[in-house]
């Protein structure tokens, strides 16, 4: 059996500690530490890997090995981090995978091409080498990129009538702290996901990801995440004057979809530019980020 045949059982098995964020392996005897943070705010995952070394017998070749070691286990360290980042409201990459088994091989042929590594560096006793990468999400590379399975956009409602609006250059939702659950008796925080849906008050569905723009979607996703729509790189995404709301409540398994105020969807439908926006992925979800 190749090594993808082998990820993928271990994908369709209990996914248990092997995907959890602290994975420990043997690899020719040393321990390996993975650490993994999602970055949602500039759509990146961040792994940081650590090798145990021999500190009396630490030289500079010793430190290369090392180095070649984890490169040639980067695409599983990978493929085991990423399956768990939340997709949709009900499944994670990895549950989306299954139905694909192609798509697997994909998604680690291109991210581990584009992979970047923002440091290396040896412990002060000489004990470890510590390497991080970095895996985007979009943009030229982007892991995303291959789960992206529509070449047209579906069109987004438009909604009949005569309501006050203008064309607007982007969404700004804020949704911070615990929101109304739809269909559940809790309360909730919104959670991150790659291809969140937005509803109006009646849960008809505002934005989904086959209503998005395939180009804008490779670009920078579906929407963004961040602390504060004061962030000056946000500009090129929202522009100037977006339309500003408060989400009402989360939906979802994941609690990773909004509602949306009916007047302030309204807005949004009636026009056409405003309805092209949307498409275009011009909406930012302001949440509290870790």
């Amino acid at each position: 059996m190749n090594r993808i045949g082998i990820i993928l059982l271990l994908l369709l098995a209990p996914l248990g500690a092997f995907l959890s964020a602290q994975e420990s392996q043997e690899s020719q005897d040393r321990q390996i530490v993975v650490s993994q943070q999602i970055d949602w705010q500039r759509g990146v995952l961040i792994l940081e890997v650590a090798l145990a070394i021999q500190a009396k017998e630490f030289n500079p070749s010793s430190r290369f090995e090392a180095e070649q070691e984890i490169q040639r286990l980067l695409p599983g360290l990978f493929m085991s981090s990423v399956v768990e980042i939340p997709f949709d409201s009900y499944r994670t990459i990895g549950e989306r995978l299954k139905e694909d088994q192609l798509l697997f091989q994909r998604l680690e042929a291109t991210a581990v091409d584009s992979v970047s590594k923002h440091y290396s560096r040896v412990r002060e006793d000489l004990g470890e080498i510590q390497v991080q990468y970095r895996f985007p999400f979009y943009g030229e590379g982007g892991f995303v990129v291959p789960l992206i399975a529509h070449s047209r956009p579906y069109p987004v409602e438009h909604r009949l009538g005569f309501v006050p609006s203008r064309n607007f250059t982007g969404l700004v939702i804020y949704a911070g702290g615990e929101l109304a659950a739809h269909g559940k008796d809790i309360r909730q925080q919104i959670q991150p996901a790659v291809f969140p849906t937005l509803y109006d008050e009646d849960m008809n569905p505002i934005l989904s990801v086959e209503m998005c723009d395939p180009s804008y979607l490779k670009r920078w996703g579906m929407v963004a995440y961040s602390d504060s729509e004061a962030d000056s790189a946000l500009l090129e995404r929202i522009g100037a004057a977006p339309l500003r709301t408060v989400a009402r409540g989360v939906f979802g398994i994941n609690a990773t979809d909004l509602l949306l105020p009916n007047d302030a969807v309204a807005r949004l439908l009636v026009r056409e530019a405003n309805r092209e926006m949307l498409s275009q992925g011009r909406v930012l979800i302001v949440i509290a980020v870790d």
